[in-house]
């Protein structure tokens, strides 16, 4: 049974499909770009594949005491901190290359993607406080 529209909720897992559509999105779009620019991109698909793999990692990590949490906890902030890198990047590029190696339209769609994933992981981390509060020991 498929549920309208409007009644559709984010997805507790959506953080992960945002962080793999960046870096498909960054990927495309430097796609047949001047090679001058490439070193710039590569930078920028690196950043987003470390964007991925925190958020995976984070993921990945079965929470049984607070060391877990942790850890869990480690991947997603850094996950945060490397979109807030790329969004820095995304910008400066923009400012030294224009339309000649990157639209405003472009910057705007990935800074939009890299906002929201960076709202996801925020929620996900306070989610994640209060699922494990029991196993964080306030200091």
């Amino acid at each position: 049974m498929s549920v309208k529209a409007c009644d559709r909720s984010t997805s507790n897992m959506e953080f992960l499909k945002n962080a793999r559509d960046i870096e498909i999105n960054i990927i495309k779009c430097t796609i047949n770009k001047s090679k001058k620019y490439r070193f710039f991109y590569n930078k920028l698909i690196d950043m987003a594949i470390e964007l991925l793999n925190h958020v995976k990692k984070g993921n990945s990590i079965y929470v049984e005491n607070q060391n877990d949490v942790m850890l869990r906890s480690q991947e997603f902030k850094l996950a945060i901190a490397e979109s807030q890198a790329m969004l820095s990047q995304i910008e400066i590029m923009y400012f030294l290359f224009k339309d000649a190696g990157i639209s405003i339209k472009l910057v705007e769609n990935i800074a939009d993607m890299i906002n929201t994933e960076i709202m996801l992981l925020k929620g996900l981390l306070k989610a994640d406080r209060v699922k494990y509060k029991n196993l964080i020991k306030e200091n």
